[in-house]
């Protein structure tokens, strides 16, 4: 009994030394889409690994990248996030940051309708092409991508 009470304590320091890592930064930072510098951001290991999300942008497509969780993000958690991009070569940028080795899971539209219903907005994944040369990307940096649609 002892040892599960020190194992339980253990357990809830290590979660809250987790989440005040992922929590560094403010909300007062946000910045638009077109004004955020890949270059400003680190990434550390993930255990859950990361969920890449994206939609339609004019011409181009924005790119949000949030660490994984046991819980289903909302549309604005995705859209408002503080590492949203724009542009593959900026997407290239972000996932150069990612420590070798993580799982990323790029979220389509038919895992959005199963967990989020009809209500997902413009989040989709862009054309097969663009998808096909952001897995050679990958692959190339060694980070497992999964597409789930």
């Amino acid at each position: 009994m002892k040892n599960l009470k020190i194992s339980m304590v253990f357990m809830v320091i290590m979660i809250s030394f987790i989440f005040a890592q992922c929590s560094k930064e403010s909300d007062q930072d946000l910045q638009p889409v077109n004004q955020f510098n890949p270059d400003t951001i680190s990434f550390e290991h993930s255990m859950k690994g990361w969920e890449l999300y994206s939609w339609p942008n004019g011409d181009d497509w924005n790119y949000s990248i949030l660490p994984g969780t046991n819980r289903t993000k909302s549309y604005l958690e995705v859209t408002d996030n503080r590492i949203v991009v724009l542009g593959r070569d900026s997407l290239k940028m972000l996932l150069d940051k990612i420590p070798e080795g993580e799982s990323i899971f790029w979220i389509g539209q038919g895992w959005l309708a199963r967990c989020w219903g009809g209500d997902f907005g413009n989040l989709s994944l862009p054309d097969n092409r663009t998808i096909s040369e952001i897995k050679t990307y990958c692959d190339q940096k060694n980070l497992e991508l999964l597409i789930s649609n």
